[in-house]
């Protein structure tokens, strides 16, 4: 008897999200959540760094999937670098990943208070002179489509942002559990930034812009059918329009922005791409298109300052659709 072909092969079961799981599923995740918020909270800075290190070599050597895609990334972004340096720079970047998420357990938190700009302002090195900028750029122009990859710390850029004064509207991706989403939530709100999910976020990124506020939106992922095919390290990549079609239509500029850490010990370094201005008497459709080929440049000359503090275990190119995921790279 022949083997069943794909037709009549069944197809894998989907993970069950944990909102389909019930309410006492939901609860037990919240409080785990929240223990481990707290014991982060807890924890000096040093050991911070260490415990994201432990987790971060745990994704590069557990999850075979994601070191794959990590060194394939990395194979067409820097087909120079050897294969020792891609696995040095792809295991470093899922530290750096990590320790974004524990930087922001232990610091953001603070951000509802003077006191919190204070300290952003101390941390992040030509923090002041770049929100300063920012703070004009969007005076200026009546509302910004600020952008920012994965690369460093994005959430720290964002609260600083918004403790500067500038009114910001943020979009992040949602989450299974409705509680831990609403409290999360809160917390990246504090510092006065309004933050949307993706759900809803079309409809108010418009409204904000058209009330004259700024939006903030990370926009380097793979887009799917609804992206446009640009340049991403000289390959085609989905890249998602919204920056450039929100900056077209109200006429906006589109700035980039990063906050990289610096090498050992604490502290991070801001950055301020040059704003992208889009041109009133340009064709729309070819307006959104340069905007989005210039943007992607952009965010590939900020990549290029911390190739290792990138989240290259994203799979920007989808390089492993329709290939099995596990083995070696």
């Amino acid at each position: 008897m022949s083997a069943p072909g794909p037709a009549a092969r069944k197809p894998p079961k989907k993970r069950r999200r944990s909102k389909d799981k019930g309410p006492l599923r939901q609860w037990a995740e919240f409080a785990l959540a929240l223990s481990a918020l707290a014991l982060v909270r807890g924890l000096p800075y040093w050991a911070c760094r260490a415990l994201a290190a432990a987790a971060g070599e745990a994704i590069f050597w557990l999850a075979p999937r994601r070191r794959r895609v990590a060194r394939l990334n990395l194979r067409i972004a820097f087909p120079g670098m050897d294969e020792g340096e891609r696995s040095r720079t792809a295991r470093a970047s899922c530290r750096s990943f990590v320790l974004t998420g524990l930087e922001g357990v232990k610091f953001l938190y603070r951000y509802d208070a003077e006191k919190a700009r204070a300290y952003a302002l101390r941390m992040v090195e030509g923090a002041e002179e770049l929100l300063g900028r920012a703070r004009a750029l969007h005076d200026e122009a009546r509302g910004c489509v600020f952008v920012t990859p994965h690369l460093g710390n994005w959430e720290f850029l964002l609260h600083a942002a918004a403790l500067a004064g500038i009114p910001l509207v943020t979009v992040v991706r949602p989450l299974d559990n409705a509680r831990l989403e609403k409290y999360l939530f809160g917390m990246r709100a504090g510092s006065g930034q309004e933050v949307l999910s993706k759900r809803e976020a079309l409809f108010h990124l418009r409204t904000a812009l058209r009330r004259g506020r700024s939006v903030a939106i990370l926009a380097d992922q793979h887009a799917g059918k609804r992206g446009m095919e640009v340049p991403f390290f000289g390959r085609p990549a989905s890249t998602t329009t919204a920056p450039a079609a929100l900056a077209v239509h109200f006429q906006r500029p589109i700035v980039l922005a990063a906050c990289l850490r610096r090498g050992g010990g604490l502290g991070h370094r801001a950055r301020l791409g040059e704003p992208l201005w889009p041109d009133p008497a340009a064709d729309s459709l070819a307006e959104i298109a340069r905007l989005t080929a210039a943007l992607n440049a952009q965010m590939e000359g900020f990549i290029r300052q911390a190739p290792e503090q990138y989240l290259w275990i994203h799979d920007r190119w989808k390089l492993l659709r329709g290939r099995g995921g596990s083995g070696q790279a």
